[in-house]
């Protein structure tokens, strides 16, 4: 499946029955779920740290179509285009907004959302337990946190010290999930059983790096 797009069709089925007025897509690369998700929200704050990124979104929004280059082999490159027309989607989508922000370092005005998207973030951030004891009050009673994540802890992006999971304590297995109730629970009540989405990165054309994400959802108490 389309990552971001099946990570869009898992939010909107937990919002079933909820308001949907305001949503934030943090780290939201160049939009595809924030774009999925602007069919049904008033509005959509879509957020990622690479302003490149927001770029491309913000381009595909005004434009409604982007042309760019994909490495084949070597030097050898295509010339791709891509249009929302082609992916299912509808014109504009002024409801959405890009910008460049630091998941770390989030403004207050950020804050009264009804569903929070957190896709492949936490394992690359610096201190992840801060950004997620900081998310409850982002968000209104009764409103959705997805989680996605492969857990792939690296000391590269976060201090050991900083691992949701991934390790082991007085002998112990401690996993990302028994970390995440750790941080969540309080305020979140987890919803279903985690899923396994899958995601391919292209390289070149021969050349592609399979991950699986685990996608978790938690509703605010």
């Amino acid at each position: 499946p389309n990552f971001p797009k099946a990570i869009a069709e898992i939010a909107l089925q937990a919002m079933e029955g909820k308001p949907c007025r305001r949503a934030l897509d943090i780290g939201c690369a160049v939009g595809r779920t924030a774009f999925e998700l602007a069919g049904s929200f008033e509005s959509v704050d879509a957020l990622d740290f690479s302003a490149r990124f927001v770029q491309v979104g913000a381009h595909l929004q005004q434009n409604g179509r982007i042309r760019y280059e994909r490495q084949e082999e070597g030097e050898l490159v295509s010339f791709m285009e891509r249009s929302l027309e082609s992916l299912g989607l509808p014109g504009k989508m002024d409801q959405i907004h890009f910008m460049q922000r630091d998941a770390m370092n989030m403004k207050p005005e950020y804050t009264g959302y009804d569903l929070v998207v957190a896709a492949n973030l936490i394992d690359r951030l610096s201190d992840p337990a801060r950004f997620l004891k900081e998310i409850p009050r982002r968000m209104n009673p009764g409103a959705v946190l997805l989680i996605a994540s492969p857990y792939t802890w690296l000391e590269e992006f976060t201090k050991k010290e900083n691992w949701v999971g991934g390790f082991k304590r007085d002998g112990e297995p401690v996993t990302t999930l028994d970390g995440l109730h750790v941080l969540l629970d309080e305020f979140f009540t987890h919803k279903g059983e985690p899923v396994e989405i899958p995601f391919v990165i292209r390289e070149t054309a021969r050349k592609h790096q399979h991950t699986l994400s685990e996608v978790t959802i938690w509703i605010r108490k």
